[in-house]
């Protein structure tokens, strides 16, 4: 090819483009001709076609929609609507909660199911959907885009493929259009299913290889690739191809490429990304690649996609299927091919359709001072070394990279409601217990209020790619220390007790109020509105047993475990307080807490059995503020309600939501060690993160063995 003459060079290869070209064209038109006879609405009602393959199955769409509002809910029905017209009918399961779910629910007559773990952005991670389509009731489990359009090939492919291939995968790229004619509506009663795809594949355009829309599986139980999902945040690239490569690498599913028989729809509109609307237009590319270097998300993404599994750019696409199934002339107009080499032409799909995202272009390109010019489908991302590193913090003067690191101050407009955070924190060692907890917020409804202080940056690289709210919090005193360094029981633990005040005091100085609570609390319900609305700035959770101690405010007996403090001058002055004591001590801050509020270790401004008076000092140089400041009323927590792991001896009963439905949350300390803690969780079921498919579990009793094997850490 190199020593032909340029000029006759590329007159064959247009020559021969134009030949493919014309070739695909006259098998659209056969193909379309047969879709005409195959695909009407009636075409179950025809018995010599129904008899072809076997439609005695359950199938069920699973799909994340965006709130039913505006064009989305516009979008949404219609794609829905599209799936209520095929045959057998689809159960329909909206998974997780939105405005208008209910609605729509109600109007059409499909499922909803409201557990789903999200980011912070409280965007739906692909994992949590997975395993709940994995664990459905249903012979067939179909993960969509919700704004796609199916058609009835789809069915009529799972219907051909199931006899063939009992664990099977089916995967394909879509077709765009810019818009969609009123006559092929899918609401629509005379809509005809022929017309609409002869409309698609002569205005429309087939989407690039490695765009993925729709996955559907066998639910036979057989697992679908090694090991568990990443979190990758839902419709923020890489996921796809991970999911599909990974599928094939694993070996346990046939995995059949449906492109060329599966019309699937996809109707031009706005997205609504983390930096604002942006328009894509079908055929045109889309906001994907030009947010690359800028959106956390896809960045969020992309660094799962480079750590987890064996994929590399460009894997995972549509042509690495090992199986095609494709239109043709035969009885049901789907023939199945085996590919021998599977993903070595990304251009295999260009003959089959009118237009493509990616045609095929003649590309100049030089060898040995020798020009070639070579055909080319698409292009090929090769990103340097390290580009998909987290880092912790941003290097000296430059500004951060796709808005990261996250910072405190960039996370608190974003989790704070009526100027109230939620605030928790944690070292590596760690993690599991902090994402029991995410877990339980999750189950609450609350999960979107919490934000997540790391106190070593192992933490934070484990945080960010779980999808948390996490910052990095580091002072001094546990500069250059490693994660290994600072795991319970080590001589410099106590020196990250400390790090919780400092953080509580820096958000109160920024005029938010804050509920601090640590990671080994089991919350049976929410506490902030009933906190909320106690008079008193400080309250906080009694560490006093119970029924051995009458009083909850004896001496030392504050728990800095759990606390609500408002933001005001005083209470800052407190806290201000409470944090040099503390780095003043050889102890945790717990001491630090009672010292300070309660005027001494013997608790000299003690009131009653449940409270007492913090007066700032004349000598922090206040001046005569100190005076005009007046006092402050700290109140402690019913420990009936708000318990310790002293009181009623209730870590040794059973079933503790109904046999204390007093219990707003239970602490679970007044024990040594964390193995020893995560162990007491699970015995109570109140272990809900599933450490081995890294989802959090929604049933009434979570039933999953903690697998200690997967630690490389001292508990």
């Amino acid at each position: 090819m190199g020593s032909m003459p340029t000029s006759r060079m590329q007159r064959r290869t247009v020559a021969g483009i134009a030949f493919v070209s014309l070739l695909g064209m006259l098998y659209v038109i056969l193909t379309s001709q047969q879709l005409t006879v195959q695909f009407p609405r009636s075409m179950y009602t025809n018995q010599q076609t129904a008899n072809l393959w076997n439609y005695d199955f359950r199938w069920t769409i699973f799909i994340t929609p965006q709130d039913f509002e505006g064009l989305p809910d516009k979008i949404q029905r219609r794609a829905i609507q599209s799936w209520q017209r095929l045959h057998p009918k689809p159960e329909i399961v909206l998974v997780g909660q939105g405005k208008g779910y209910d609605r729509v629910a109600q109007e059409l007559g499909v499922t909803i199911y409201p557990h789903l773990d999200m980011n912070f952005a409280m965007l739906p991670l692909a994992g949590s959907l997975i395993d709940t389509a994995m664990n459905w009731p249903t012979d067939v489990s179909v993960i969509v885009n919700s704004d796609i359009i199916l058609t009835q090939s789809l069915p009529d492919a799972i219907a051909k493929l199931q006899p063939q291939f009992p664990d099977f995968f089916i995967t394909g790229a879509r077709h765009d259009v810019n818009d969609l004619p009123v006559v092929y509506e899918p609401s629509r009663s005379d809509f005809n299913e022929a017309g609409f795809v002869g409309y698609v594949k002569t205005k429309g355009t087939l989407h690039t290889a490695g765009g993925l829309d729709y996955f559907v599986w066998s639910n036979t139980g057989k697992q679908l690739f090694h090991g568990a999902m990443p979190p990758f945040i839902r419709g923020k690239s890489k996921f796809d191809n991970w999911f599909v490569h990974e599928v094939i690498q694993a070996g346990y599913r046939d995995v059949i490429d449906t492109t060329e028989a599966v019309v699937a729809v996809h109707v031009a509109h706005d997205y609504q990304t983390a930096s604002g609307k942006v328009k894509a237009n079908a055929g045109e590319g889309t906001f994907w690649m030009k947010e690359k270097r800028s959106n956390w998300m896809i960045f969020h993404n992309a660094h799962l996609a480079a750590m987890y599994g064996s994929y590399q750019n460009q894997d995972g696409t549509t042509v690495h299927a090992p199986w095609k199934l494709a239109s043709c002339l035969e009885d049901g107009g789907m023939c199945l091919m085996k590919r021998l080499r599977p993903g070595i032409c990304p251009c295999e799909h260009n003959a089959f359709a009118l237009s493509t995202q990616n045609d095929p272009q003649i590309v100049e390109v030089f060898e040995h001072d020798r020009k070639k010019n070579l055909v080319r489908c698409g292009g090929v991302s090769i990103d340097p070394p390290g580009a998909w590193d987290i880092q912790v913090q941003s290097k000296a003067g430059h500004d951060p990279v796709f808005g990261l690191p996250f910072t405190l101050k960039d996370l608190l407009p974003v989790v704070s409601r009526d100027n109230h955070v939620l605030l928790t924190g944690a070292s590596f060692a760690y993690r599991d217990v902090v994402m029991n907890f995410v877990c339980n917020l999750r189950r609450l409804g609350l999960y979107d209020q919490l934000i997540i202080a790391a106190f070593d940056e192992d933490m934070y690289r484990y945080g960010f790619r779980m999808g948390l709210p996490i910052f990095f919090y580091q002072s001094p005193d546990v500069a250059g220390l490693t994660s290994h360094d600072l795991e319970y029981g080590s001589q410099h633990f106590r020196k990250v007790t400390k790090l919780k005040s400092q953080v509580v005091l820096q958000i109160l100085r920024l005029g938010y109020d804050v509920t601090w609570t640590d990671t080994d609390i089991y919350w049976f319900r929410n506490p902030l509105p009933l906190l909320g609305s106690m008079s008193s700035d400080f309250v906080v959770q009694s560490n006093a047993p119970y029924p051995e101690e009458q009083v909850a405010n004896g001496p030392l007996r504050i728990n800095s475990g759990f606390y609500r403090v408002r933001s005001t001058p005083l209470t800052i002055v407190a806290m201000e307080q409470i944090v040099a004591h503390a780095a003043s001590s050889r102890l945790t801050e717990q001491p630090s807490f009672y010292i300070i509020l309660c005027g001494g270790k013997g608790g000299e401004t003690a009131v009653g059995d449940d409270r007492c008076t913090y007066r700032p000092p004349t000598n922090m140089g206040l001046g005569d503020d100190s005076s005009a400041m007046g006092s402050l009323d700290v109140q402690f927590l019913d420990r009936e309600v708000y318990a310790n792991g002293a009181v009623g001896g209730y870590w040794d009963q059973s079933n503790l939501g109904k046999t204390q439905p007093q219990l707003v949350l239970l602490h679970n300390n007044w024990i040594k060690g964390l193995r020893a803690k995560i162990e007491r969780f699970f015995l109570h079921k109140m272990w809900v993160y599933d450490r081995a498919q890294e989802v959090c579990f929604y049933g009434p009793t979570p039933e999953f063995v903690f697998d200690w094997s997967l630690d490389d850490v001292n508990l």
